[in-house]
C-alpha cells in the first residue's frame, strides 16, 4: 500500500478495531508491522528505525508511528523523533518532530518533565529552522492525559485532515524533509549547550559555547578545511568568499590573515557511514554567506546563495552603481 493509503486505512479503521480484542488483530498488526515498511522503503539509512504501535497490551486511545535514529534513542520514550500522531477523534493526523515523555516524565514527574521538554524545544527551534511546519501550538490530539503529554513534546508539526489528505507525493516530499531535517539536527546537535539547565526558563543557555560548537561540528573534519584553504591560496594567492567576494585580510588590514570558513557542499545530513569528503568539497565562505546557508532548512547551495544575491543586488542595487 501507499503511505497515503495506509494513513487512510488506519483512520478509517482504528476506532472500529478497538471494539475487538487487541491480540491478534489485523489492523493492531497493520500499525505495527505494514504501515511501518511503506516508510521505511522511503530511506536507506541503516540507522533509522521506523516502529508503529496501536498499544502496548491493549488499546491506545489513539495510534502512532514513528522513526527514530537509534543512535540517538532505542525507543520513543525519550530523546527526538519524527511521528505520526493521530488526534483521538481520529479526524486529524500530525507529521512532527516531537519528544519522549514517557521516561522524562518517571525522571522528574509530569510538571517538572514538561518544563524540560518546552526549553528543549526552543532551543532547537532556535537553533534550527524548519520551513513549512508549525510549531506545538498547532497540535491537538485529544482530552486525555496521553494526549496533552504527546503535545506537550511537540517541536514541529504538519496538520493533515484524514479526510482529505494531500495526494502521495506531497505526503513523501514531507517525510522525506521531516526526517532529513532530523537526521541533520542529530548530527549538528551539540550547538545545543550540554549542561543547560532545562527546569529553569528559557534563556539560560551559554550563547557563546553553542555558537562555537556548532562552527566546529559543521566543519567536521579541521584537517580537510586547512587543505582546502591551501589549495585556494596556491590557485588565487588569496582568501575570498565564493558567494559574495569578501577578503577578511582585505578589509581587517591584515588582522585575519589567511582567514575564511570552510563549508561542506554535502549537507552532513546526506552523508553515510563511510562517506569521504574531498578538499574540492569544500567551498571559502565568509562567516555571513556560511551562516545564511545555515539560515533554514532545507539548506541552498553556494550556487542558489549566489545567485540570490547577484538578483538582490540587480533588483535594489544594493552595491551601488
Amino acid at each position: 500500500m501507499a503511505l497515503r493509503e495506509d494513513l487512510e486505512f488506519i483512520a478509517s479503521k482504528y476506532s472500529e478495531a478497538r471494539q475487538s480484542p487487541f491480540s491478534n488483530n489485523t489492523v493492531a498488526k497493520f500499525i505495527r508491522d505494514e504501515a511501518p515498511a511503506t516508510i521505511n522503503a522511503f530511506f536507506s539509512d541503516e540507522n533509522l528505525a521506523v516502529q508503529g504501535s496501536a498499544g502496548k497490551g491493549g488499546w491506545a486511545e489513539s495510534p502512532w508511528i514513528a522513526v527514530i535514529n537509534k543512535k540517538m534513542t532505542d525507543a520513543p520514550q525519550e530523546g527526538v523523533y519524527v511521528v505520526y500522531l493521530f488526534s483521538s477523534d481520529l479526524t486529524r493526523v500530525y507529521l512532527t518532530l516531537a519528544q519522549g515523555i514517557t521516561r522524562p516524565v518517571a525522571l522528574y514527574g509530569r510538571k517538572d518533565a514538561f518544563k524540560r521538554l518546552h526549553a528543549n524545544a526552543e532551543n532547537i527551534r532556535v537553533n534550527f529552522k524548519l520551513e513549512g511546519f508549525e510549531d506545538f501550538d498547532t497540535v491537538e490530539l485529544g482530552e486525555g492525559n496521553r494526549a496533552s503529554a504527546y503535545e506537550e513534546s511537540i517541536i514541529y508539526a504538519k496538520k493533515y485532515s484524514t479526510k482529505d489528505l494531500p495526494i502521495e507525493e506531497q505526503l513523501e516530499t514531507d517525510i522525506k524533509t521531516i526526517v532529513n531535517f532530523y537526521t541533520d539536527y542529530l548530527n549538528q546537535r551539540d550547538v545545543l549547550t550540554a549542561d543547560t539547565d532545562f527546569s529553569s526558563t528559557i534563556g539560560a543557555v551559554e550563547e557563546g559555547k553553542r555558537l562555537l560548537r556548532q562552527h566546529y561540528v559543521r566543519e567536521r573534519n579541521p584537517k580537510i578545511i586547512k587543505e582546502a584553504k591551501k589549495l585556494a591560496l596556491q590557485k588565487k594567492g588569496e582568501l575570498r568568499c565564493e558567494v559574495c567576494s569578501f577578503s577578511f585580510e582585505e578589509i581587517y588590514d591584515g588582522r585575519c590573515k589567511n582567514y575564511i570558513e570552510g563549508h561542506h557542499r554535502k549537507s552532513v545530513s546526506e552523508m553515510r557511514e563511510g562517506d569521504k569528503t574531498a578538499v574540492v568539497d569544500i567551498a571559502m565562505l565568509c562567516s555571513n554567506c556560511h551562516r545564511a546557508i545555515h539560515a533554514k532548512w532545507p539548506y541552498i547551495s553556494v550556487e542558489e546563495l549566489k545567485t540570490l544575491m547577484v538578483e538582490a543586488a540587480s533588483s535594489s542595487n544594493i552595491f551601488g552603481s
